[in-house]
């Protein structure tokens, strides 16, 4: 092995897009993302050759200590040994689809849902039965879902019964928790997928303001259905995330409804991170996180603590802990 600075996804991952495909689906760190594999990708005609050698451009670049401007900041660059020779694939991002059964105000969608939610989407089930058939994927990667919502996609029952079938181990679903999915379940209780199911509030009308659609019952029964569907030995299986929205639900009150909610459901696992376009705009007018949101963080890693979650650390909410410290 060959030791440079690269990432895992860089050399054997896939995020697919709704109209082309990406090396991964991170755009918080400082270069931004979105380095592009192949643009206009509409479900037919990949030919695995072809997107090897294009992935081999930016391994290249990286053997030779060029780190694309796109990369810059992020925290999966590694400096260590990288198998560069073997070409496979076991990171896999399903994110092609843009329906979803909620409005969330900090969706990339909420500029026009209407449009958004008419768009088409390709199906993905060739690929992967091909993927599998030519064992271009090696156990010990990851799956994972967002896009719109998963569970209301129609080919969304199937890939999940051919990653488990094909055994894959670790899957990785980002749920609005509207919709029961008993694919799901049936991944928690063989202890191959965990779910992340987003709540962003602890009370009713915090999350109408949020999602902009009525349903905090419905997702709260759920969570509880889904957190008494994991194997006792085995409690980390499903979480609820919690996205900080400045001027919304940037409170400790609302952080502690929160967080009530996840143990009166079985909770043990839970996710936070903080509103994407708000912390770009920081980063594009090059200002300090305000006081008040290095607070919130910082008691919420100390709250976690005292109550013994697993505190999960997504992208913004990564870095500003590492930032200040707080972990």
């Amino acid at each position: 092995m060959r030791e440079y600075t690269s990432c895992h996804w860089i050399q054997h991952g896939l995020s697919f897009e709704n109209d082309h495909i990406e090396m991964c689906c991170l755009c918080c760190h400082k270069g931004g993302g979105r380095l592009y594999i192949k643009d206009k990708y509409n479900g037919k005609g990949l030919k695995w050759d072809e997107l090897f050698k294009l992935k081999d451009k930016f391994i290249e670049d990286n053997r030779n200590g060029i780190i694309d401007p796109r990369c810059e900041g992020c925290f999966n660059l590694v400096h260590r040994g990288w198998d560069d020779d073997e070409k496979y694939i076991n990171y896999i991002h399903f994110n092609h689809w843009t329906h979803c059964n909620s409005d969330c105000i900090y969706c990339y969608t909420k500029w026009d849902k209407k449009a958004f939610n008419s768009r088409p989407h390709y199906k993905v089930m060739p690929m992967l039965k091909e993927l599998f058939k030519k064992k271009l994927f090696r156990p010990g990667g990851e799956v994972t879902f967002a896009g719109g919502e998963p569970t209301i996609l129609n080919e969304f029952d199937d890939i999940v019964n051919c990653l488990l079938k094909n055994g894959v181990e670790r899957i990785t679903v980002h749920s609005s928790g509207i919709k029961y999915s008993k694919a799901i379940e049936k991944g928690i209780k063989e202890q191959k997928l965990s779910v992340c199911l987003s709540a962003d509030c602890g009370s009713r009308d915090t999350y109408k303001a949020v999602k902009r659609v009525d349903k905090f019952e419905k997702f709260w029964q759920n969570v509880e259905k889904y957190a008494n569907s994991q194997p006792d030995d085995n409690k980390l299986l499903v979480e609820t995330k919690f996205i900080i929205i400045p001027g919304v639900n940037d409170n400790k009150e609302e952080i502690e409804k929160w967080l009530s909610l996840n143990l009166a459901c079985g909770i043990k696992s839970i996710v936070v991170d903080i509103e994407n376009d708000y912390c770009k705009e920081l980063r594009q007018e090059n200002k300090e996180k305000p006081a008040h949101l290095v607070e919130l963080c910082n008691y919420i890693v100390k709250r976690a603590k005292e109550l013994d979650f697993n505190l999960v650390d997504y992208n913004n909410f990564r870095y500003l802990i590492t930032e200040y410290n707080l972990a």
